[in-house]
């Protein structure tokens, strides 16, 4: 019996393996979802701020929502490339992400836009909103009004 309390055994000592630990945790777990076509996971990683999406279902057209994202994400090379916190919120954080987009013709730019985050508690982090115009229309010239 120690043995097992000694190997981690023990009650609440483990963080969920779903829970983004930090801003940019959210948005790398958002991002794999997006990539692996996984609405449902991408539902856990954005939300309200009364959650995740996945277990709030919460706006009620999330699931829509979620697919016009993936529509968007799709298919883009991302890095991120900072956060700032909120002024006077420090559960909020505005994580800067530049994409890759690549156009019909094959030409390349890069993309950069805000994810809006927020720490939820024991739900960890969570997206709560994507400016998807700054990303550009998928397939469309890398110009600036795309």
């Amino acid at each position: 019996m120690l043995l097992a309390l000694a190997c981690g055994g023990g009650p609440g000592s483990a963080v969920p393996a779903d829970v983004a630990p930090t801003p940019e945790a959210a948005v790398r777990n958002f991002m794999q979802a997006v990539a692996d076509s996984n609405i449902t996971r991408m539902g856990r990683y954005w939300g309200t701020s009364r959650g995740p999406a996945s277990l709030t279902h919460q706006p009620a057209d999330y699931v829509q929502r979620l697919e016009v994202t993936q529509a968007f994400l799709r298919q883009s090379p991302f890095r991120i490339l900072g956060s700032n916190t909120e002024p006077d919120q420090p559960d909020r954080q505005a994580v800067r992400v530049e994409f890759t987009r690549t156009d019909l013709d094959g030409k390349s730019c890069a993309r950069v836009t805000s994810m809006a985050v927020i720490r939820t508690g024991d739900q960890g982090w969570i997206i709560t909103a994507i400016d998807l115009t700054n990303v550009g229309t998928p397939g469309r010239a890398c110009t600036s009004s795309s």
